[in-house]
């Protein structure tokens, strides 16, 4: 498809921007640190959305398909179902990819008349958001039962406590 080719002319700035949007979601404190320490020791969260981003991009240049991508979508969203993001906030970096991509490519895509391509390109797109929203439930119940598990056991060990003391 010619709006994969278009797409793969601009994949760095369309990179840099996606990053920038995701980065930006963090604390103002935060996200220069996470954008800018590329030790994968000292920052594995920024590493982890930095590689997992770049392969999600360069998938959708090679038209993979969605259920090919979660693997690293799954590994972006586990990290923001941890750190307090409500769904909204977890997955609407997706569709910034979408913004940023039509701004890249709109007149080229208007010039060679691709619409019919962008409009698949964005099913593909709108797939992943819906696709982030599974991953993120997932995640979520996969933290409550752990949460619960613990309270449970903490309750065990305080009832076994209080019987050996009497």
């Amino acid at each position: 498809m010619e709006i994969h080719r278009l797409l793969e002319k601009k994949k760095t700035i369309v990179l840099d921007k996606w990053l920038t949007i995701i980065f930006d979601t963090y604390p103002d404190d935060t996200a220069p640190f996470l954008k800018n320490e590329k030790d994968m020791f000292a920052n594995p969260v920024g590493q982890t959305i930095t590689v997992s981003v770049e392969y999600i991009l360069e998938g959708l240049i090679k038209g993979e398909r969605t259920d090919a991508l979660s693997v690293y979508l799954e590994r972006i969203i586990r990290i923001r179902a941890v750190q307090h993001f409500t769904a909204a906030q977890a997955v609407s970096f997706i569709n910034g990819l979408k913004t940023i991509i039509i701004g890249q490519l709109k007149p080229d895509i208007s010039r060679h008349n691709l619409w019919d391509e962008w409009e698949e390109l964005q099913g593909t797109i709108d797939n992943l958001t819906l696709l982030s929203l599974e991953i993120f439930t997932r995640m979520k119940e996969q933290i409550e039962s752990i949460r619960t598990r613990e309270i449970e056991n903490n309750e065990r060990f305080r009832t076994k406590l209080i019987g050996s003391q009497t």
